[in-house]
């Protein structure tokens, strides 16, 4: 015969029991806390132990506490249980029903208490709500166990939890068939039974709980210490050399392979926290994240929850979870979630999102990982941000020179817009650039990257172009969040190519990003058209000098052509005295004069445009210096100047115009000549080899070249003020005629004396 067990001593045995698990949590809380969950379990051991406390006073205290409260406390920590089982794997607490269960509780122990006594009924609602509850979570860590490696933990607490559940309706329905009595059981043996039992899963579940803690925390440290070694070294990298990009697809590497995630996105936030950069990886296949799909997830998904709440989310079940943003098409691929705030400092930086084809797959110590690494991999982003910002302004500086450069070299217009249309249109990040020039016909001309443009030549009067032609002013246009232009791009920005108060045209960036360009794209944008303005101001100068020079050497030409035809026919009238003769040779001499400089004026134009033709063939220097120095030799004597040449017989052959050379020649030995002072000494002609260049170098022993003449020197019109000088064309024609033949001519030291130095191309061998 069993014994007789008094039931209030089994309360209190029982409440004991539970002060001891409560104080063994709290023992562990410094390691439990850091995980969600456990903080579920302490306080519902906390309210069973109250519960039974309360239980096992009946008949001291009022029945409003001993029944009532009791039986709402011990349901309540049963549905904390449920909480902190959900949390622990990855699901969602389930607070309404913790709620719903609570004031459910405490409605049905009032009315059974206060309003109608009946210890039966309060009995079996008793049980049937911690029955449903336990069995639930009993339920949930069974169907919820890792699917891969050890499960024995979560195994034994499934079916610890799954019997206290059964123990406890095995008593609902004992009392509610009539087997026993609900009132304080005092003489039942068998109705001592659950409780134990129930104390003794309680134990198995805790034990559980703490070994499985244990176990998580040691997995959680050694992935904390792997990703963050692998962070470092990618916030290392991201300083060095490597873009934005490529650290994106680091971090996400890093993320899946120490999570077992099957794919990874990040999206990066601005301050406002909107989107400007994201990447998604699965398995090797890297792909820019859009800008609308990423806006539908910040603004539905499981990103967006995290943005509100700054906290990680797991997603146990994307089926079943109604934060997840389901993506038609691919909801079998992803079955499983985690999400995480990325930040920098104080400030949210972007959202960190791992998936699973697996339901359940992410756990309570993937989410501990995530959360204690944002700090690092906000550190490896912003760090690559820093490098990516520096490299953009190495490449924009590039780039700039590279216009510049064309702009100082090229003297026409459409040359230079397509040149520097083509720099332009390397940099990569613009999704389209190009130039917009006006022509005649009311419409734009493009030049550049202009992929995706509609066909149809844009109106000088319509736009974004037609605005900043006709303002003069920088325009900026973004398309607002939802939607696009008509080429599908999102933010344009137009500047105006100004020169001496005229538009030019305009230059015109877009990008697919919105919002794309801050106050450093503006600025950049606006010196790249200023070097394109200066370039093109450059050659419409030019153009309108040619356009002079053509008309005055037409009008001109014709009636000095005219006066020395008189004068030759006057000159052969009878009877000229020796004075009317003087006269009339210095009006001939003068007349030649003029003549020959407007040929040369006409001759310089037609070398900057490449009209005048260059025959280039292989060309010895020492017989055709020697020829020119043979030439000059009259007037050098005739000064008391000595023309050396020191060309060896060895120096390489050049390619060449030979009548060129010789008159470039001619020209630097006259001015020698000319200008050095009578017995001053020695011209000299010398040459050295510089790689593929052969140097001629011409030396007086003159007065040398006035300081502020150098940086003109080489200018059409600029004249010294010495007596004799000349009509300010010789070194301009010298300058056109070298580098038409690939060379390049500069005044390389002017006291005492002058040396120019003029370079020409060695030809090449001789074919077999």
């Amino acid at each position: 015969m069993l014994p007789v067990i008094d039931a209030r001593t089994l309360f209190v045995a029982s409440a004991v029991v539970f002060a001891g698990l409560v104080i063994s949590v709290a023992l562990a809380w410094r390691e439990l806390k850091s995980l969600s969950g456990p903080d579920r379990f302490a306080k519902s051991y906390a309210l069973f132990l109250v519960g039974l406390v309360l239980f096992s006073l009946q008949g001291q205290i009022p029945a409003v506490f001993s029944y009532w409260l009791a039986n709402v406390l011990i349901v309540v920590g049963a549905a904390l249980v449920l909480e902190g089982t959900n949390l622990i794997l990855g699901r969602p607490p389930g607070r309404r029903i913790t709620v719903a269960t609570g004031l459910a509780a405490t409605a049905a122990f009032g009315y059974y208490t206060l309003v109608r006594y009946d210890a039966d009924a309060r009995t079996i609602l008793s049980s049937a709500f911690v029955a449903g509850l336990l069995g639930s979570a009993g339920w949930t860590s069974w169907h919820r166990r890792p699917r891969t490696g050890l499960r024995t933990l979560e195994t034994v607490t499934a079916i610890a939890l799954g019997a206290c559940a059964l123990l406890f309706w095995a008593r609902a329905v004992a009392i509610g068939t009539g087997l026993v009595g609900g009132e304080m059981l005092d003489a039942s043996p068998w109705m001592a039974v659950p409780p134990l039992l129930c104390t003794l899963c309680a134990v198995v579940w805790t034990t559980t709980l703490l070994a499985n803690t244990s176990r998580r925390l040691t997995t959680v440290v050694q992935s904390q210490n792997d990703l963050l070694a692998n962070l470092l070294s990618v916030a290392r990298a991201a300083g060095d050399q490597s873009s934005l990009d490529t650290t994106l697809e680091r971090v996400l590497s890093v993320a899946t392979d120490l999570t077992g995630a099957a794919g990874a996105s990040l999206l990066m936030l601005d301050e406002e926290r909107r989107f400007v950069r994201g990447l998604f990886t699965h398995e090797t296949t890297n792909v820019a994240v859009g800008q609308r799909e990423a806006e539908t997830i910040l603004e539905k998904g499981l990103a967006a929850w995290v943005v509100r709440h700054r906290t990680a989310g797991i997603v146990a079940d994307t089926h079943a979870d109604p934060r997840w943003h389901r993506i038609p098409g691919q909801e079998e691929l992803t079955r499983s979630a985690l999400s995480a705030p990325i930040s920098s400092g104080s400030a949210l930086a972007g959202v960190l999102t791992l998936v699973h084809p697996e339901p359940g797959h992410f756990g309570e110590e993937h989410r501990l990982l995530l959360e204690s690494t944002t700090a690092q991999i906000g550190l490896a982003l912003r760090n690559a941000q820093i490098a990516d910002a520096r490299q953009r302004a190495t490449r924009g500086q590039a780039l700039l020179n590279q216009v510049l450069e064309v702009s100082a070299r090229r003297t026409d217009a459409q040359e230079i817009v397509a040149l520097a249309a083509e720099a332009l249109s390397k940099d990569p990040a613009w999704s389209r650039v190009y130039l917009a020039i006006p022509g005649e016909d009311g419409h734009f001309r493009l030049h550049g990257k202009t992929d995706g443009l509609p066909d149809q030549r844009p109106r000088i009067d319509d736009g974004i172009l037609g605005r900043a032609l006709e303002s003069g002013v920088t325009q900026h246009d973004d398309a607002p969040p939802g939607t696009a232009d008509e080429t599908g791009h999102w933010s344009s920005l137009a500047v105006p190519l100004r020169h001496l108060g005229r538009t030019l045209g305009v230059a015109a960036f877009e990008t697919s990003r919105p919002r794309a360009f801050g106050t450093t794209d503006v600025d950049q944008a606006e010196a790249l058209a200023e070097a394109i303005s200066l370039g093109l101001g450059k050659a419409r100068l030019a153009q309108a000098r040619e356009e002079l020079t053509r008309m005055m050497v037409h009008d001109l030409r014709g009636p000095i052509s005219g006066v020395m035809g008189a004068l030759e026919l006057l000159g052969e009238a009878p009877g000229l005295d020796d004075g009317n003769r003087r006269l009339l040779d210095a009006a001939e001499r003068n007349t030649r004069r003029q003549l020959k400089l407007v040929e040369g004026i006409l001759e310089l134009a037609r070398l900057e445009e490449g009209a005048l033709p260059v025959r280039r063939e292989e060309v010895p220097l020492a017989p055709l210096v020697d020829d020119v120095l043979h030439m000059a030799m009259p007037a050098a004597e005739a000064r008391g100047l000595e023309l050396i040449s020191e060309i060896p017989e060895s120096v390489p052959r050049v390619l060449a115009d030979p009548g060129l050379v010789a008159r470039v020649l001619e020209n630097l030995v006259g001015n020698a000549v000319k200008f050095s002072e009578p017995g001053a000494g020695p011209v000299r002609v010398s040459s050295r080899v510089d790689g593929t260049m052969v140097e001629l170098l011409v030396c007086d022993a003159g007065p040398g070249i006035e300081e502020a003449l150098r940086p003109r020197i080489f200018e059409r019109f600029v004249v010294g003020n010495r007596p004799g000088r000349g009509t300010g064309l010789g070194l301009a024609f010298c300058r056109l005629a070298v580098e038409a033949q690939g060379g390049r001519i500069r005044l390389e030291h002017t006291d005492p004396g002058a040396v120019f130095a003029f370079s020409l191309p060695v030809a090449g061998p001789p074919a077999a």
